[in-house]
């Protein structure tokens, strides 16, 4: 049985407590959600087991899922911490390359703070063939010697504006890249076809579907975005996708395309850059880093944001900034709060992604002019280490303010920023709830008066997201006439140890009526 017409079990809808239910389904559209025993239980009713959950299928609100795709037939540099790791991939790579001149060996996953690596170290297993890797916050790459010489990339060659070629000593280039640079030779790469691509979206659709999420909002370069749009009307495509079209430059005349909507694929959204990332010293901020002289990497300005976000509010896009440190989001309210409606009403919806270090002065400017909070808690546990040794105690304070910004009135909704981080909406919550690492440390969570409560949770990572993606109206909550799109968790993770949040598993997937995904070994 791939559809359901009735499902029935203890129920978090979204709206309201946690009870037991009869939901009725009835095509792609729930019929009615009724309490257990006052509707017929049917033949074919799918009855959960007692310690299970429903919940409304998670909406995954900041992912790259191309990329993403892509990634898992990439090297895997994660977890990575020596040298001698570090060429064994890589040697396993080379071994199973085609023999194409034009084929790159590409990876991720890199994480400079543990092992910085330069072109010298990769040259040591790839002399002859180019290779491209991005470190782990998607912010600065590496590349070997005949990956310079294929972008054309020699030590003559000058920064340019929001990027920058890193030098040793003697002033030769050591292969890493920082922020728009990374973005320009990563596109002298041989471009993945049409079947590539579409490969690429079912391997993460399957991933995301494991894992309980029925709706994914990722950002995507414009060159791409035709492979989102192909496979969202293809037969294959399970998940709801709301793409974003990443502008680099802020011109809004160059940068239009044409908005599209369905029940399926959303595309109204432009994606922009007003920073780095915190690892890469690339965040921008007010203040200069503790133990660097700099102050980060701001990507626009203020006039030049606010006019590209007037424009874009004028003809009806919604507009979603990334930004880290508390000088790239102040950039973005400053911007905000001269493109859109009367304060606190904004129809536009704008978002500021990632919202990682913030000034406390800034935190109530979120809800006084309408501007969503994209967040993904799952960053603090992998951060939470390297933040005040970079920004001071007294910065770290307001990192990852989930709890001050929904005390403020703001609108919160979470992603994963996979494939930076893990995809798994679990580990998600039980970051923003603990704000503890998996094996329980710090003792008590890192900044503990920001955690948030799991209700909280996930209303951020389902009516949240899809209220930031304008789809509140057929997604997020389990009722009546909206989208039959649920998850099925193990157990029930708003009356469990928060420890135990992580033991939790996805038992089924539903979208539109359909199971899509069901964990044969425990369901």
């Amino acid at each position: 049985m791939n559809r359901i017409s009735q499902i029935i079990g203890t129920t978090w809808t979204g709206a309201g407590p946690v009870r037991s239910l009869v939901v009725g389904v009835s095509g792609d559209r729930i019929a009615h959600v009724s309490e257990r025993g006052s509707v017929s239980v049917q033949t074919e009713a799918l009855i959960l087991p007692d310690d299970a959950l429903l919940i409304p299928g998670f909406h995954d609100a900041h992912a790259h899922l191309l990329f993403g795709g892509l990634k898992l037939g990439w090297c895997n540099f994660t977890g990575v911490t020596s040298i001698d790791q570090f060429c064994e991939i890589l040697k396993q790579s080379q071994s199973h390359r085609d023999d194409e001149s034009n084929t790159w060996i590409q990876g991720t996953g890199l994480d400079e703070s543990v092992l910085p690596i330069t072109r010298n170290e990769i040259d040591r297993v790839c002399r002859d063939v180019p290779v491209f890797i991005w470190f782990r916050d998607l912010h600065s790459a590496v590349v070997n010697t005949v990956g310079l010489q294929c972008a054309g990339v020699d030590r003559n060659i000058k920064n340019p504006e929001g990027g920058r070629y890193e030098r040793d000593q003697s002033g030769e280039l050591t292969g890493v890249l920082r922020e728009d640079v990374a973005r320009i030779v990563e596109r002298k790469i041989p471009e993945i076809n049409e079947d590539q691509a579409r490969k690429a979206l079912l391997r993460a659709q399957d991933h995301a579907l494991s894992l309980g999420i029925t709706a994914v909002s990722s950002s995507s370069r414009a060159d791409r975005l035709p492979h989102y749009l192909a496979f969202a009307n293809s037969d294959s495509c399970r998940l709801r996708i709301n793409a974003w079209q990443v502008t680099e430059k802020f011109h809004f005349e160059e940068d239009r395309f044409k908005r599209q909507s369905s029940g399926r694929f959303r595309l109204a959204t432009f994606k922009g850059f007003a920073d780095g990332a915190l690892s890469s010293y690339t965040a921008a901020l007010n203040e200069p880093y503790e133990n660097i002289q700099s102050t980060g990497i701001a990507l626009v300005d203020k006039k030049t944001l606010a006019r590209f976000a007037s424009d874009a509010h004028r003809e009806g896009y919604q507009v979603t900034i990334h930004a880290i440190g508390d000088r790239a989001i102040g950039i973005c309210l400053d911007a905000f709060a001269t493109s859109g409606g009367k304060a606190g009403i904004s129809p536009f919806r704008p978002r500021i992604e990632h919202v990682q270090h913030i000034r406390p002065q800034d935190i109530p400017r979120f809800a006084e002019l309408g501007i969503i909070a994209s967040m993904q808690p799952i960053h603090c546990p992998a951060d939470m280490e390297h933040v005040t040794s970079r920004i001071g105690a007294e910065r770290a304070r307001y990192s990852y303010a989930w709890r001050s910004l929904l005390d403020s009135g703001a609108r919160l909704c979470f992603g994963s920023d996979w494939p930076v981080e893990d995809m798994d909406p679990l580990k998600g919550i039980h970051a923003a709830v603990t704000r503890q690492n998996p094996n329980g440390n710090p003792p008590g969570g890192w900044q503990a008066q920001e955690r948030i409560s799991v209700d909280d949770a996930l209303k951020a990572y389902t009516s949240g997201a899809a209220y930031a993606a304008f789809w509140e109206k057929d997604l997020g909550t389990i009722e009546a006439g909206k989208f039959a799109d649920f998850a099925v968790l193990s157990k029930n993770i708003l009356n469990c140890p928060s420890a135990d949040i992580l033991k939790a598993k996805v038992l089924m997937t539903v979208t539109g009526g359909e199971i899509v995904y069901r964990n044969t070994s425990s369901f």
